[in-house]
């Protein structure tokens, strides 16, 4: 080697030296933990703290949150709520095993152990946490439907007794079936929903008056043309008669009678004469004649009066 080359290496030795003294240990085996790093990819970078609070704390906490938002606003089928509790129980794993290695290098670095320890004791307290969640989870997925209601039992049998649908042009209502409790509030929110609305379609044997009454109020206060497709009997003859226009599709009948309600459900105290002027006051109110409106309800309530279309019109019941 050349005299000068030797002469210059000597001269770099001392400062070699010197920075190979400053220069700081690499931990040997640890990687990128050993120095201090904190990122997803490099964990470690800044204080325990930090890492303690901002990447495993925190997440955790709003997985808790997000726990919690799932039971009290929803219950999950039985497989989606094994799979959520799957799914974080694998995170919690992954998390605890993460804060283990942090707190394990912090203890070797520092020689403090007090954090570490109460970093421990938070875990626990999280992971009870979890496990509570996790519990009412699975209680809430296995619950058995709440019971029905009286109130709403008696709704939905009621509802099944009768059809009440538009049709496609949302022009046509067709109503099928007895009526009953709850018919004009269903008719009311179809009238609310459906502008377009101009003729309803009665098929029916009847039912109950006072629910007849509303549901002919309502039928006159929107104006609707009413259509016997079928028989319309007893007090579907109300909800007829309530037709700004009323017509008779090929082969449907009216049929009247006066009211036998007081026999029926056994309420002496009813005063059926009253309910037929009442009544008697609204049909002649839709241009009915007197003469056939006091034929109707003097038609004994066991028997049917099915007029013939030209008596119907006579008295117009039918207005074209």
């Amino acid at each position: 080697m050349p005299w000068h080359r030797k002469n210059w290496q000597n001269r770099r030795l001392p400062q070699d030296a010197e920075a190979s003294a400053t220069r700081p240990l690499r931990s040997p085996g640890r990687g990128n933990w050993g120095r201090g790093n904190l990122g997803w990819g490099n964990w470690g970078r800044g204080s325990f703290g930090q890492t303690f609070w901002l990447r495993l704390v925190l997440p955790r906490l709003l997985l808790l949150a997000t726990l919690r938002g799932l039971n009290e606003t929803l219950q999950l089928p039985v497989w989606l709520a094994v799979c959520i509790i799957g799914a974080d129980g694998l995170i919690l794993l992954w998390q605890l095993w993460r804060y283990h290695r942090r707190a394990e290098q912090h203890i070797r670095e520092t020689g403090a152990m007090a954090l570490s320890w109460g970093g421990y004791l938070l875990w626990l307290l999280l992971t009870l946490a979890c496990v509570m969640l996790w519990w009412e989870m699975i209680l809430l997925a296995t619950r058995a439907p709440a019971a029905e209601t009286f109130e709403t039992q008696m709704r939905r049998e009621r509802a099944a007794r009768y059809v009440l649908e538009p049709d496609a042009s949302g022009e046509r209502l067709r109503f099928e079936g007895e009526i009953t409790y709850g018919l004009t509030a269903r008719l009311q929110a179809l009238l609310a929903t459906l502008p377009e609305l101009r003729e309803i379609e009665l098929t029916s044997p009847g039912g109950h008056v006072y629910e007849a009454r509303g549901a002919a109020q309502a039928i006159a206060a929107a104006g609707l043309e009413t259509v016997a497709s079928g028989e319309c009997t007893s007090a579907c003859t109300l909800l007829f008669i309530a037709g700004s226009r009323r017509r008779l599709a090929p082969g449907a009948r009216l049929g009247f009678h006066g009211y036998g309600l007081a026999h029926a459900v056994h309420l002496p105290s009813y005063d059926i004469a009253a309910a037929e002027a009442r009544d008697m006051d609204y049909v002649l109110s839709r241009g009915i004649s007197r003469a056939f409106a006091t034929r109707m309800f003097a038609t004994p309530p066991r028997s049917m009066w099915y007029p013939d279309e030209a008596t119907l019109r006579a008295a117009a019941v039918l207005r074209d």
